[in-house]
């Protein structure tokens, strides 16, 4: 057995085994979907985790990663009180203070300008208040929103849509590239991938977009979009997924890493599983509400 047939059923398992609690977590409706907030915590803190780790240049260059964490689960924490909280006869949801989301952008950013007043060297402070910010912004905001997804009138038809959507880009991109890829796209942070790997991905995402989109409609009596827009969100769903994966190997080539971590096997860490889903979470559902959802 090669390498490349080693590595692809190394994937399948791993897939196999990860989607049915991946996918109960935003299926069930448990306790007011606690599941959801659950896993959202977890990928997002082992994401921002992997991050910070890839981050560490010296010991003077390095984020703050506890209280980076801390943070990235007050963002979820909020996120999901913001989009629960009325249940729980907490907060209405409706007149919910945007005020609590800066508060907690005030907190992270004092607390690390005063840990790096007090306990960290000049040299390197930029680089490390910045670099705890970002991963927290992008991160822990960025794939919360799959949170504020799941509360919508079918939300958990929209997160679906788009999970698989973007996940078989990724798998048409994968494939397509080692099966028909002959031009390099020779982009600095991912010279190895073709033009016609993107193409088979955008294909299949598209297909994929229409395909799931008339099932819902056939069997569940969901009339999520028109034809018109699963094409169009088909091609810029694979475009977001892609610079999501993009902006990941940036930061791995960066800092020398062939992968974030190795806590799914065949995958790599996790922010190598859901790269493409931090990025394309806030854009899909975003677009959602501005339908009217």
């Amino acid at each position: 057995m090669n390498d490349v047939n080693r590595v692809t059923i190394t994937r399948i398992l791993s897939a196999a085994i990860a989607l049915p609690v991946y996918v109960f977590a935003f299926i069930s409706d448990y306790l007011h979907s606690i599941p959801v907030l659950i896993v959202s915590m977890i990928i997002s803190i082992i994401s921002l985790y992997e991050f910070y780790h890839m981050c560490v240049r010296s010991n003077d260059e390095k984020p703050f990663i506890f209280i980076g964490l801390f943070t990235g689960a007050i963002v979820n924490i909020v996120m999901y009180y913001f989009a629960y909280g009325e249940l729980y006869q907490s907060i209405n949801s409706q007149v919910f203070d945007a005020r609590i989301i800066f508060a907690i952008i005030i907190f992270l950013i004092a607390t690390i300008l005063i840990l790096q007043l007090c306990r960290r060297p000049i040299k390197g402070g930029i680089y490390s208040l910045s670099v705890t910010v970002f991963g927290v912004m992008y991160i822990g905001f960025f794939f919360s929103h799959i949170i504020l997804m799941k509360a919508l009138q079918d939300g958990f038809f929209y997160i679906l849509i788009l999970n698989i959507v973007v996940m078989l880009n990724d798998t048409g991109a994968y494939f397509g590239g080692i099966l028909l890829g002959k031009h390099k796209t020779n982009f600095a942070v991912s010279p190895n991938k073709t033009w016609e790997g993107y193409a088979s991905g955008m294909l299949i995402s598209i297909l994929s977009m229409i395909i799931t989109n008339e099932i819902f409609m056939a069997f569940y009596n969901k009339y999520l979009f028109t034809l018109i827009e699963s094409v169009v969100l088909g091609i810029f769903l694979s475009i977001f997924g892609h610079m999501g994966d993009l902006v990941e190997s940036l930061i791995k080539r960066d800092s020398v890493r062939k992968d974030s971590g190795s806590i799914i096997p065949g995958h790599g860490g996790m922010w190598d599983a859901f790269d493409a889903l931090i990025f394309t979470f806030p854009f899909f559902y975003y677009y959602i509400v501005l339908k009217g959802v």
